[in-house]
């Protein structure tokens, strides 16, 4: 993705922001948490808040140590003001007073927006990611509307720079996990090519891994969050990899499961049996579908086949600048798919005490349906 698409995108997503803080009648949002201020300004490991005002511009409030990275990062119509992190008060660093606001987060955010007259002003919050010494100090000055909510349905519909960066994100995962594949070799351990996983991908150009690369041999492929260890490759058997890239602030997420080594027909066959219940699911995906209902087509399969109790979580979710962010594809869900939403689609089966097998692949849904956006082989040999 080019310098000037990197751009776009992220002041399209601040004018998503903008559109909403109009129709709902916000004179100012403020925007805590990491993933909201990457999904605003695609500043890279970003701290503090981002205070967006429909009067004064915008304002990003940053601790001390962070005023020059973020000066030379932030998009140029972003003012950056500092803060004090707590027992740094005294500290006064080389910052111009102007842009050094004595006190903490909390009093940094009402500051900013007392000065923009916000006293009296209806203020947006996502209280998902507020510290309570930030909401506390609002609500006793202004009126609050939570807008959490708000805010994770319009990250849920991606645009079409936004797909860009997640399928660029998802080139490099599947890159990894052909090269890692290629390191399965004998005598190598979980713990070691969950390393190399990491290492490759910021070789890549990502900014770091999506979670904790997830590398399984044996009967630890039953345990769906396992942590690799020093278990190593002897024997043949089950081996499971689910991995994800970062990349200009968005993840991508992809499992693969396979047999090493000879043999396997009994485990090849679940894998098998997985892949169909994956296809059921994406077959369904498409507007206006609601979440729970490729959950369930994938649940129908894994039943006929007798595997149904063994499918432990829920089908997916969607993926942007967060790794699990909405929607989520579970029995409970009533979100209705938009074009636009990325999705992750993962059954799996887990048969505790000798293994398990997963697939993952990433859809997006467009105007008339769905399009796969991984590209790499289901069935890794």
């Amino acid at each position: 993705m080019s310098l000037e698409a990197r751009r776009e995108l992220f002041e399209n997503n601040r004018l998503k922001l903008r559109s909403y803080m109009e129709g709902k009648g916000l004179s100012v949002l403020v925007l805590l948490g990491k993933s909201n201020i990457v999904y605003a300004t695609g500043l890279r490991e970003p701290s503090g808040a981002l205070i967006m005002t429909r009067n004064c511009g915008d304002v990003i409030l940053v601790p001390l140590l962070d005023y020059h990275r973020v000066l030379v990062s932030i998009p140029r119509d972003v003012e950056v003001k500092a803060f004090h992190r707590p027992g740094e008060e005294a500290i006064r660093g080389d910052v111009p007073e102007r842009d050094l606001i004595v006190g903490g987060l909390h009093e940094a955010v009402v500051k900013v927006i007392e000065g923009c007259g916000g006293s009296s002003a209806t203020i947006g919050v996502d209280s998902n990611w507020a510290p309570s010494s930030v909401l506390k100090a609002l609500e006793s000055k202004m009126q609050l509307v939570d807008s959490s909510n708000d805010i994770a349905r319009i990250r849920s519909v991606k645009s079409d720079w936004e797909v860009e960066a997640i399928e660029a994100s998802l080139r490099v995962a599947e890159s990894t996990l052909r090269s890692l594949m290629d390191e399965a070799r004998e005598g190598v351990s979980e713990s070691e090519l969950a390393g190399y996983a990491s290492f490759t991908m910021k070789k890549m150009g990502a900014w770091g891994e999506a979670f904790p690369t997830i590398v399984a041999f044996y009967d630890n492929t039953a345990y769906p969050h396992h942590t690799p260890t020093q278990v190593k490759l002897t024997l043949p058997g089950p081996l499971l990899v689910d991995l994800g890239a970062v990349l200009t602030g968005y993840h991508s997420d992809l499992t693969r499961t396979r047999w090493w080594g000879r043999g396997g027909s009994e485990f090849k066959e679940k894998i098998e049996a997985v892949v169909e219940a994956q296809e059921s699911a994406i077959d369904t995906i498409a507007p206006g579908v609601e979440a729970w209902e490729p959950d369930r087509s994938a649940r129908l399969v894994l039943e006929r086949r007798g595997l149904s109790r063994y499918f432990i979580h829920g089908l997916g979710h969607g993926v942007g600048v967060e790794i699990h962010e909405e929607p989520f594809l579970r029995p409970a869900s009533k979100t209705v798919l938009e074009k636009g939403m990325v999705v992750t689609v993962e059954p799996g089966v887990y048969i505790p005490g000798l293994y398990g097998v997963r697939v993952e692949d990433m859809v997006l849904v467009t105007a008339k349906g769905r399009r796969v956006l991984t590209r790499i082989s289901k069935l890794i040999e």
